[in-house]
């Protein structure tokens, strides 16, 4: 199994990210990829409109005297607005906004939203909701709350007037993921799996990919321990030079297994001619005779212990063989 080295940025916006992520065993681009991009979509959390009153509509399929668009196109504008809470202070949210259309304007966007919903951001403000004529005055009641993913109207109308909207929650616009071969040890055999993301700029998709990680990293620390835990990303390129050294120590132990290295009194003793200058190394060649000290074999002790084994063997059987002969040879 190999497991992942790097995780580099290609390209970073408030609305687009593109990350690499190598090297990887082969098939597991694929199963990050697809895992990550369903809970990117499905399981972040955002906040968006989930119903909405204007004067003198009973139902969403009323038109309303001066404006061009009906109800349901309204509702179909209504939910492409992005929202992005300004503030952690906002810890209770009003129960909805009211908003007052009085001027003088044909057309009505969403920064147009944006004097009476105090606490939140419109991330699209240039996003149109309906044309109407000049002189036609509205009043929309909208309730915004906070959800993940899409949630679709489940309860009939309940008030005359209050119209519930299928709710589309997820800041993450589109997730795209892209599997590559890469290089390990001389061999394209490995993954490298490259995600693009692009969000509504409520949330930097650095910080999207961190929160889907952690989602899926709490769902399969379930099957261990149960304990809650959370992702920290190696983005840093100090993480990806620890994880290079790594690498290079294992090709320089291969080198020293070809080369019969066991000890660092065998790697001392070695000569310029010994090896090669394209794997590294350096001029050692030192005598250690000067200092009496004795390189022990790993075979040579064996074979030792062995010879000492099989004297004290017939040794025994030899002092057995004397008992027996004695206790023959004594008289009845």
């Amino acid at each position: 199994m190999i497991s992942p080295a790097q995780i580099k940025i290609l390209k970073h916006s408030k609305t687009r990210g593109k990350f690499l992520i190598k090297p990887l065993s082969p098939g597991f681009g694929i199963t990050l990829g697809n895992s990550l991009r369903r809970v990117l979509i499905s399981y972040l959390e955002g906040y968006a409109i989930y119903y909405i009153m204007i004067n003198g509509v009973k139902h969403e399929f009323s038109y309303i005297d001066g404006v061009i668009e009906n109800i349901t196109e309204i509702i179909l504008n209504l939910k492409q607005i992005r929202f992005k809470l300004k503030s952690k202070m906002y810890n209770k949210i009003p129960e909805h906004f009211t908003i007052f259309l009085t001027k003088k304007q044909s057309k009505i966007t969403a920064g147009d939203l944006c004097g009476s919903i105090t606490c939140f951001e419109v991330l699209n403000p240039n996003f149109l909701i309906l044309k109407k004529e000049l002189d036609a005055n509205l009043k929309i009641t909208l309730g915004i709350k906070k959800g993940v993913g899409y949630v679709p109207v489940e309860k009939p109308q309940t008030k005359i007037g209050k119209i519930p909207i299928d709710t589309i929650f997820s800041p993450i616009i589109n997730v795209r993921f892209k599997v590559e071969t890469c290089e390990v040890n001389n061999l394209y055999s490995s993954d490298s799996l490259i995600l693009d993301i692009r969000t509504d700029g409520s949330i930097t998709p650095n910080k999207a990919l961190k929160k889907a990680s952690s989602i899926l990293i709490q769902h399969f620390t379930l099957f261990f321990n149960g304990k809650k835990t959370e992702l920290k990303l190696p983005i840093k390129y100090t993480a990806y030079k620890a994880r290079i050294k790594y690498f290079y120590m294992q090709k320089l132990l291969k080198c020293f297994q070809f080369a019969k290295i066991k000890t660092w009194a065998d790697l001392v003793k070695m000569k310029p001619s010994d090896y090669d200058y394209n794997y590294g190394g350096g001029d050692y060649g030192f005598d250690l005779s000067k200092y009496q000290m004795k390189i022990s074999n790993k075979k040579n002790r064996i074979k030792n212990f062995r010879e000492k084994m099989r004297k004290i063997v017939k040794l025994r059987n030899l002092i057995k063989r004397r008992k027996l002969t004695k206790r023959n040879e004594t008289p009845k």
